[in-house]
């Protein structure tokens, strides 16, 4: 790899990684395959540098990703007070509120870095890579990789597929571009066990998850036309599952798999007043707009928003909002 390669990425970021000792990575609460498959990726990548790498994240990784390789080193916030990071690398997390009760350690360290594929990020590090055509963290973390000079293997492999098939719907969704299907192969040439990998992310789902899929499909209503479709969680519906907040992964798309729906949302009831929503679309459709009405975020097909309020009021502000854009008014 000759130099020029190596300052396709960042330098800044390159040369604060590879000058930092001890390194904190951390991705958004709640995560999901992006955030975990980047973030263990990153951490096996660094590890092979010689450098001692702490894996943080707010909440636990979802049961569907624990038979990645190192899923098991993640620890929270509480596990680290008061340990010093030479840098800290926040991954596939658009905003600072999105690392919950990692915050106050990743600000902690001298350096700060972020990678991320969300294009509404605003750059909330010393040193920031964020491209918002990248199909997923996953990529940035892959180019990272490869311009610090570490070789794929079997492990990496895994945890660079669960980030990119999971963000890309298992490569169906209009984010999967070239560059995925680029990587994918290396992956293949690194030794990934894909039957073994694609199981648990694809197609096993545990019982209370199926339990939550069946009490939101029941939620499910038709607006706009039939172009448009919602369901809704209450903290109810998750006791009578017993299921957990990670168990809602890709229940939003059903209601888009239905014909003629171009965009729909999932609205939750979480704890302590607070209610959040997932938003998908269909082209030519902007939900993105729609989430940041709400102080929200993501991309222009897949965005989100978390804010204090009532079901019922976050519900008929959405349906109205989707009910105006198809309508053509602002």
């Amino acid at each position: 790899m000759t130099m020029a390669q190596k300052h396709d990425f960042c330098p800044e970021m390159l040369s604060a990684l590879l000058n930092a000792n001890s390194i904190l990575l951390c991705t958004h609460a709640q995560p999901d395959g992006d955030a975990i498959g980047s973030t263990l990726a990153m951490g096996l990548g660094l590890r092979f540098l010689g450098k001692e790498v702490t894996l943080l994240d707010a909440d636990p990784v979802p049961a569907q990703m624990r038979f990645l390789p190192g899923a098991d080193d993640f620890v929270q916030p509480d596990a680290i007070q008061g340990k010093a990071f030479d840098a800290s690398l926040a991954i596939d997390t658009a905003t600072v509120e999105l690392l919950g009760s990692s915050k106050d350690a990743f600000f902690a360290a001298p350096v700060t870095l972020v990678m991320d594929h969300h294009p509404d990020n605003p750059r909330y590090a010393m040193h920031n890579v964020v491209d918002g055509k990248a199909s997923a963290a996953g990529c940035l973390v892959y180019r990272c990789l490869k311009a610090l000079g570490v070789s794929l293997n079997p492990n990496i492999a895994a945890c660079l597929y669960c980030a990119l098939s999971t963000d890309t719907g298992n490569f169906r969704f209009q984010n999967t571009n070239a560059e995925t299907f680029s990587i994918m192969a290396e992956l293949m040439e690194a030794g990934l066990d894909l039957p073994t990998a694609a199981r648990p992310l694809h197609q096993l789902r545990e019982e209370p998850q199926a339990r939550l899929l069946g009490r939101a499909l029941a939620s499910l209503k038709l607006f706009a036309g039939g172009k448009c479709a919602c369901m809704r969680l209450t903290q109810a519906d998750y006791r009578a599952a017993h299921a957990l907040p990670e168990h809602n992964t890709n229940i939003v798309n059903y209601a888009l798999d239905i014909p003629g729906v171009e965009m729909a949302f999932l609205a939750e009831e979480r704890e302590n007043g607070q209610v959040k929503a997932s938003l998908r679309a269909l082209p030519p459709w902007n939900v993105a707009e729609i989430a940041k009405a709400f102080g929200g975020g993501g991309h222009k097909l897949a965005a989100g928003l978390r804010l204090p309020g009532t079901l019922d009021g976050l519900c008929g502000a959405l349906e109205e909002k989707m009910l105006l854009l198809v309508e053509g008014q602002p």
